[in-house]
């Protein structure tokens, strides 16, 4: 039990430090998101639970990733939260309705891959915008045709890692 919440938390580690090199990017815009590939696998193999705090702990890591700012009176501002928040509702809310639709199969995982990238990173850009300030170099399109021609690698690379059957954690 201790040892496969380690395991998870190696694999969010890891998945931030994808996010934060560029050994996948084709340029300042195009580049995948590895978390939210995490947070789908986990919340359509293992549910609801598991979407929220892989979500939750790999929302962090992607809000301590982005850094401060420097504010007024020379403040720096962190924008924590901004993503566990997302990550952790988006998470939650696809471990509880819709692993009932999922079907593992790569059109499947294709689709839901793009969808959930799109509403992930389009919900992420309303809480910036809203709290902070709105970033139009904030990809939402791009990002999620990338993360859909990775899911299917990723998905199966996580499933043997993990060693997650199709039909394991769904009840």
């Amino acid at each position: 039990m201790i040892f496969e919440k380690i395991v998870i938390l190696s694999g969010i580690i890891l998945a931030h430090i994808l996010n934060g090199s560029n050994l996948f990017d084709f340029g300042p815009e195009i580049k995948p998101d590895f978390m939210i590939l995490l947070v789908v696998f986990f919340s359509l193999r293992k549910g609801e639970m598991a979407g929220l705090w892989v979500g939750f702990i790999g929302g962090i890591l992607s809000d301590a990733g982005l850094g401060g700012e420097e504010g007024a009176g020379g403040k720096i501002y962190y924008k924590i939260g901004v993503h566990s928040l997302s990550f952790s509702i988006v998470g939650y809310l696809l471990g509880k309705f819709g692993r009932s639709f999922y079907n593992e199969n790569y059109i499947s995982i294709t689709v839901y891959a793009f969808g959930i990238t799109i509403l992930m990173r389009a919900f992420t850009y309303t809480l910036f915008s809203f709290f902070f300030y709105s970033n139009l170099n904030y990809s939402l399109l791009i990002c999620s045709i990338y993360n859909a021609v990775l899911a299917p690698l990723t998905f199966f690379v996580l499933s043997w890692t993990y060693k997650l059957q199709s039909s394991e954690g769904l009840r």
